[in-house]
């Protein structure tokens, strides 16, 4: 009788553990040997014990259960490796160190907190904050609603933002009755005074019920498969944000425009504002906040957004150093394509709305929140004191959030060799007149000129510089007309703009391009070909030269922090 009982407690023990090891991760492989021990034994029982034949069948029946169970665990593994969606936090930045070469970001201070399990992310919620956007919503919804597939799409979710009539009268109204349509999935939420755009979107994420939350604009159309790539990169990384490749909408047919530009990346100035630029990284050092996804559990865990803020603007500064700050990370999805209305001056693209409640200054509030010691070097942003922003303190140390020096470092190749943070200022006189250049477009007393930095990297080299800044701005010297002298620009930190492209040479020449050179005519800025200039010509020095109040600050707190010793492989973009 125990000989009996034996034939079968080995299958079914083995069974068991591969019903057990499915959903636990158990190591499958370990079971093929022991399939195949209990396999082999029972075979010579068998032979020895012709008798025992009768039991044959339901023997069978246990081994076909085993290959099945084996062969459903081990295909997703053997077939892709890459796409089965973290269970755990080290085997996500395991794939995340892997795919990235990005060194681990998990400390012994738990930098980024105890984020719970954030499921498969499977599944997106739309959330979409409108404020008098009218037809622009309906379009919106429809174009989001057919370009979803139904197992992704878990609810589009319209915020109304103190619209008059409300939204969901004309969602109503119209002949798609796309609120009736079951594939589109739609609620509505409303607040019943314009508040902004912070406010709606903290509504939208606080209501949201699916694995993934997109923060999009209410006049956007997505191409299909947009959310391809944005599940893959949540499932790489939990804590990651995913920005869409951001194209432009063609207002009369409300897609995406033929050869329309893409745009991403956008970096934080010290005038807590941003401006747009593009390197070879997917990694991204600040949102523009129009087109944004992340993991809902992600997103609770870090508070979403400042319910301080009112109003448009600043939530994406705050946003983006919530995640680089506090243990997450921004990567964009190229291959998720967004078309956006921009404010063109078209009447179509015209805002409707006006914010009701009470102002608030959420550039100072971010200053406030983040900027730690470089407060002090922060240019028309202040107004908010630490004490008007404690509603931080309670996220910031569940996360074990990082300084503002750290956002920095991260992105050393942008802020030290792309100039945001040069090293001195200084005064550039022309030698033979002893003049100063003076704005863009002409030469006066140096006592009365503007400082003058480096800014933006060279390419040839991958350091600083290959441009001029105008110190203490984000404008750069851009191209030249004879009529105006130099125009000012925004400066394109990593260096592609070749009308920004001006070098003082060694021989004291300031180089604009690959010939020319600029030269004073009558206390006019000129430019004159270089091989055409006479011996004392065009000669410039620096004179007065300071070290910056940003790059002692950084310094300074770099020595403290000691980021460069913490983590020397860090990726610099």
């Amino acid at each position: 009788m125990l000989r009996q009982l034996l034939i079968f407690l080995i299958p079914v023990a083995v069974l068991l553990w591969q019903l057990a090891g499915a959903p636990w991760h158990l190591p499958h492989l370990a079971l093929w040997p022991l399939s195949l021990a209990a396999l082999l034994i029972e075979a010579v029982w068998l032979g020895k014990r012709r008798s025992w034949l009768r039991f044959l069948p339901l023997l069978l029946l246990l081994w076909i259960a085993q290959a099945t169970i084996l062969l459903l665990t081990l295909l997703p593994e053997v077939m892709h490796p890459l796409h089965v969606a973290p269970r755990r936090r080290e085997e996500a930045e395991a794939v995340l160190e892997e795919e990235h070469h990005v060194p681990s970001t998990v400390a012994s201070d738990a930098f980024g907190g105890e984020l719970a399990d954030a499921g498969l992310a499977e599944t997106i919620s739309v959330v979409l904050p409108c404020a008098e956007e009218r037809q622009n919503a309906i379009w919106t919804v429809e174009r989001f609603c057919r370009r979803t597939p139904a197992e992704v799409l878990k609810e589009i979710i319209v915020v109304d933002d103190g619209s008059d009539p409300p939204l969901e009268e004309l969602f109503q109204k119209d002949e798609k009755r796309l609120d009736q349509d079951p594939a589109c999935r739609l609620r509505f939420l409303r607040h019943e005074q314009t508040t902004g755009l912070m406010a709606a979107k903290l509504t939208g994420g606080r209501e949201a019920r699916g694995d993934v939350v997109a923060f999009i604009d209410c006049h956007c159309a997505p191409q299909m498969h947009w959310h391809k790539e944005i599940l893959e990169q949540v499932r790489i990384n939990p804590r990651r944000m995913v920005v869409s490749a951001i194209t432009d909408l063609d207002m009369d047919t409300f897609d995406e425009k033929k050869d329309s530009q893409v745009n991403a990346k956008c970096y934080l100035t010290f005038d807590a504002d941003f401006k747009w630029f593009d390197d070879d990284s997917d990694f991204i050092p600040t949102i523009s906040g129009g087109l944004v996804a992340m993991g809902r559990a992600w997103f609770n865990l870090t508070g979403g957004f400042d319910e301080g803020m009112h109003g448009w603007g600043g939530e994406n500064l705050d946003q983006s150093l919530r995640a680089w700050l506090c243990g997450g990370d921004i990567v964009r999805a190229k291959s998720s394509r967004i078309a956006h209305m921009w404010r063109t001056g078209d009447r179509r693209t015209a805002t409707h709305y006006r914010i009701k409640a009470r102002s608030t200054n959420n550039r100072g509030r971010v200053v406030a929140a983040w900027f730690g010691p470089f407060k002090e070097v922060a240019r028309s942003a202040g107004g908010v004191d630490e004490a008007d922003v404690q509603n931080y303190a309670n996220f910031k140390q569940r996360l074990n959030c990082r300084p503002f020096s750290y956002f920095i470092y991260r992105f050393r190749k942008l802020y030290l060799e792309g100039g945001v943070i040069a090293k001195e200022s200084f005064l550039l006189q022309e030698v033979s007149t002893g003049k100063c250049l003076h704005t863009s477009a002409s030469f006066s007393d140096c006592a009365k000129t503007r400082r003058l930095q480096l800014g933006n990297v060279d390419r040839l080299t991958g350091k600083c510089c290959s441009g001029l800044r105008l110190h203490g701005t984000n404008n750069c010297f851009d191209f030249f007309d004879s009529k105006g002298g130099i125009h000012m620009y925004s400066c394109d930190v990593m260096g592609r703009n070749m009308n920004q492209q001006y070098q003082l040479q060694q021989d004291g020449r300031l180089q604009k391009g690959e010939q020319d050179c600029i030269v004073a005519q009558e206390n006019r800025v000129s430019l004159k070909p270089c091989a055409d200039l006479q011996p004392n010509e065009g000669i410039f020095r620096k004179i007065e030269p300071q070290e910056t109040k940003e790059y002692q600050v950084y310094r300074r707190e770099l020595a403290k922090d000691q980021w460069d010793s913490k983590f020397p492989a860090l990726p610099d973009n």
